[in-house]
């Protein structure tokens, strides 16, 4: 026979263990920005895609970090991580190991779409920070097959664009193989 108490006990750990799914799920990202970016495969000439592309920025004293972009044929874009001058080589090598790669498959703000439409090329992709993730697309002028400019980011809210600022940053185009893998389970 169950009595009240022990009722009462059975629901009270139902419950509990129904909110420790809802909280320790991985894929927990009902909340997170859609992109507005469709995925399409790229088959254009305008940018080479058999490397990546950095802007070199200065952060005092001398000292410099690299803003890493890949782009594939997918229409991915992978976020290579910022690193310093003095670790460009070690994170070069991580690509080439594809210990970055392990370390980045399931962290979905490295990933992203891309389009290019003329001579004009947006990248959309989560960013880190306190959840839900947001979106924002960056969006500028190619100027050859190995460079582009920035020139504005923002995010799309109802069609809308948000959160608009300008921005000046070159991208330079270095050759590189192998990038890493595309795959993941973020981009449908």
């Amino acid at each position: 026979m169950v009595t009240l108490n022990k009722l009462i006990c059975m629901k009270f750990l139902i419950v509990i263990v129904i909110m420790n799914l809802l909280c320790n799920c991985k894929d927990n990202d009902w909340n997170d920005d859609g992109l507005s970016i469709k995925r399409e495969p790229y088959t254009g000439s305008l940018l080479r895609i058999d490397g990546y592309y950095y802007e070199k920025y200065a952060i005092g004293n001398g000292d410099y970090r690299y803003n890493i972009y890949f782009f594939y044929k997918n229409g991915t874009v992978l976020y290579g991580e910022t690193p310093s001058g003095d670790e460009l080589q070690q994170k070069e090598a991580e690509y080439i190991s594809g210990s970055f790669y392990v370390k980045i498959k399931e962290q979905k703000y490295y990933w992203g779409l891309f389009k290019v439409e003329n001579n004009n090329i947006k990248f959309e992709r989560w960013y880190p920070g306190d959840p839900p993730l947001k979106a924002y697309i960056r969006e500028g002028n190619i100027i050859n097959d190995s460079t582009y400019i920035i020139t504005e980011s923002y995010r799309m809210k109802g069609g809308k664009k948000t959160e608009v600022r300008a921005r000046s940053e070159t991208f330079h185009f270095k050759a590189f193989s192998p990038k890493p893998d595309s795959t993941n389970k973020f981009i449908p």
